[in-house]
């Protein structure tokens, strides 16, 4: 069997694996707050080994996979409790004992008063304390600061952190594996309330992506076919 079917099968499973990314995009497009996922593709060899220890051939493997944390559009819901982000940042809420972020401010009140998401899981402070909000009519403004008719009652805090060390889990609000201290409060935002960021994914690019993709994977499959075709002429021949 010829070794450039390794190639091709290598090119395969990566587009598999694109094929789930844009899969999983497109479910959320509905999804408020959800920022899109892009792979980017590399060849596992430099040309200097494929040339000399490879016998030509080399291999493809996902060379970078990364959030997009472009802004989604903002719409106007009207809700009190519904938040967005214009700008950079993420809201921090707990879930059992453990961190996460989010740019989906669907958010509404326990009977103690306390803003929570819509799993439930509390909206913390900036000295990571569930955020309490005030009894009567309160307006939030776009410092986040919760205001009443006697005054500035607390604030929804939104933080900045290395983008980088990121990661969507299930739910798709994200997990933070860098340094704590790399978390600070966000400079350069403003929360809208009554408003909701919509998904930042285009339904027409990732369409495109998901057609391109599929020819890219027909295209190994047929490759594969015509090595496995190959191979059995040759043991024909052999066996003259």
């Amino acid at each position: 069997m010829s070794s450039g079917i390794y190639t091709a099968l290598s090119g395969a499973v990566t587009r598999m694996n694109a094929t789930d990314v844009i899969s999983n995009n497109l479910s959320n497009i509905n999804s408020n707050g959800f920022k899109k996922q892009r792979m980017s593709f590399s060849s596992v060899l430099s040309d200097a080994v494929q040339n000399t220890k490879s016998r030509g051939n080399n291999f493809t493997t996902i060379g970078a996979s990364r959030i997009d944390f472009e802004q989604g559009a903002i719409a106007d819901t009207g809700r009190e409790l519904d938040f967005a982000i214009a700008g950079t940042g993420l809201f921090r809420v707990q879930r059992g004992g453990e961190m996460f972020y989010t740019r989906t401010g669907t958010f509404s009140r326990t009977v103690e008063g306390a803003l929570v998401d819509n799993e439930g899981n509390a909206v913390m402070s900036a000295d990571n304390q569930p955020i309490i909000l005030p009894m009567g009519p309160f307006h939030v403004d776009e410092e986040g600061r919760i205001q009443t008719e006697e005054g500035e009652f607390g604030r929804i805090p939104v933080f900045d952190l290395p983008l980088e060390d990121l990661a969507h889990d299930a739910s798709g609000r994200f997990v933070f594996n860098g340094n704590a201290v790399a978390v600070v409060p966000a400079q350069d935002s403003q929360i809208l309330q009554g408003s909701l960021e919509r998904s930042n994914v285009n339904l027409m690019q990732e369409a495109a992506l998901m057609i391109n993709n599929m020819r890219s994977f027909e295209s190994y499959n047929k490759v594969m076919k015509n090595y496995y075709d190959l191979n059995s002429k040759s043991n024909e021949i052999a066996t003259l």
